[in-house]
């Protein structure tokens, strides 16, 4: 199968989560701190989802742990070279977890710090490899998708939730710089890779059109986050990026509905639509992401020259939020009730 690994595998009965398990951590995440707040309900679930958070870190940690120790360490998540970048996952779910600590106790600071920690060196640990896996991607025909932009991801919510956590220490800005352009250099040459890739032809809409490739707009609206947190980016810089967001949304997101047709068709909804795949938590974070980066730049810039952008800048804002809850409780649904994908879906459809 290409992609990612998918769906988490027992054997004798010992739960083994797929590299990109860390997703559902980064879409539950993302919910909670820019979603929630904006829904009538929002504040007295609060606390509930924070540790919602925090429990699906640690299962999916506990989960990888046990894992590794069973399998004498984590090499054998290293390949193959596509799927390991799902292991960007847990760097940015931990990034995440600790956004969400930082509002969940404001306070006491050390959880949040612990957790930004624990991101760092899960970051330190995928990095090097990610850019070697981009190198060879570059320098072979292996077919990529959109999860290798979780090398993206993964650096600017470094870079984000350092600058969350320590805007006043001296220094910090200058390491937040130097990971945003590294996350924008991923961005750019992972992008390039995942175009060549279908613009070479050969590929067809229900069997090579990845999930993951969601993350095209995802990363670069964390990209975008990154930049208003930072402070260093004037409104016509964030505006352009904004619109490039939009562009790609569309773009990507028509063609899923497309795709959707395609496998409904082939498959029909039950196999075709209404199973269960981890990697259909990256289109949840990507949904929430956009959200977040379209509320900061709201909150940074209100005003908008262009009417036509202000009046959709401020439809994601008053809408967004509940279509973030809709896609959760669905593939919450999905992740209780639903099968796994068939053997023959799983050809049919890759998911990374």
């Amino acid at each position: 199968m290409r992609g990612w690994a998918t769906s988490p595998s027992f054997e004798a009965g010992r739960f083994d989560p797929p590299n990109a398990a860390g997703a559902i951590v980064m879409a539950a995440g993302i919910f909670t701190v820019a979603s929630l707040p904006r829904l009538p309900f929002g504040g007295t679930l609060a606390g509930v989802a924070a540790a919602v958070v925090a429990l699906a870190w640690v299962a999916v940690a506990v989960g990888i742990a046990v894992s590794a120790a069973r399998r004498g360490g984590l090499s054998r998540r290293t390949q193959p070279v596509v799927e390991s970048f799902g292991i960007g996952t847990w760097a940015a779910g931990t990034a995440v977890l600790a956004r969400v600590l930082m509002l969940a106790a404001p306070d006491n600071p050390w959880p949040a710090r612990m957790a930004f920690m624990v991101a760092t060196v899960l970051w330190l640990w995928f990095m090097p490899r990610a850019l070697g896996n981009l190198i060879r991607l570059a320098r072979t025909r292996l077919p990529p998708n959109g999860i290798i932009l979780l090398s993206t991801v993964a650096t600017q919510a470094i870079a984000l939730i350092a600058l969350r956590l320590f805007p006043a220490v001296p220094g910090v800005w200058i390491g937040a710089a130097g990971l945003m352009a590294l996350g924008v250099l991923c961005y750019a040459l992972a992008a390039f890779l995942v175009l060549r890739r279908y613009a070479a032809g050969g590929w067809g809409l229900a069997g090579d059109w990845a999930n993951g490739n969601c993350i095209l707009h995802g990363a670069l609206s964390i990209t975008g986050l990154t930049a208003i947190v930072s402070g260093r980016f004037g409104a016509g810089a964030i505006l352009a990026l904004w619109g490039a967001v939009v562009a790609i949304f569309a773009v990507v997101e028509t063609i899923e509905v497309a795709r959707l047709v395609v496998r409904v068709r082939a498959l029909g909804w039950r196999a075709g639509v209404l199973v269960y795949d981890v990697s259909q938590w990256a289109r949840n974070f990507t949904f929430g992401m956009f959200y977040a980066f379209t509320l900061a730049f709201m909150a940074r810039y209100p005003a908008v020259a262009d009417p036509r952008l202000g009046a959709l800048r401020e439809a994601v804002a008053a809408y967004g939020a509940y279509v973030v809850l809709a896609l959760l409780l669905a593939e919450t649904a999905l992740l209780l009730l639903a099968p796994r994908p068939t053997a023959a879906a799983r050809v049919a459809m890759p998911s990374g």
